[in-house]
């Protein structure tokens, strides 16, 4: 009688990736960014990868030093305790 059953490597796949059940222990990396690289332009999206977190770090940083430099926002020329309460309180002192 001939064994008509797939092995289970045939049937599960690599046993380091394409596992059917969440994510792989070693995904596919150019695949994953292949798939991110369609699913931004589909969803109108630039189709490059985002900035990195240091890079978005660095880029907010500016801007905020940038705008404190212009004026544009607070700095901390007062201390704690000669602002006011935050959050505002109804009781006197």
């Amino acid at each position: 009688m001939a064994h008509h059953h797939k092995t289970n490597q045939e049937v599960e796949g690599a046993s380091d990736r394409d596992r059917g059940r969440g994510m792989p222990r070693r995904p596919d990396e150019d695949r994953l960014e292949r798939r991110t690289v369609s699913e931004r332009e589909a969803a109108g999206l630039p189709g490059d990868a985002p900035e990195s977190a240091d890079a978005a770090y660095r880029a907010s940083h500016d801007e905020v030093a940038r705008e404190a430099d212009a004026g544009e926002i607070p700095t901390g020329d007062r201390t704690r305790k000669s602002r006011d309460a935050f959050p505002p309180t109804r009781y006197e002192d």
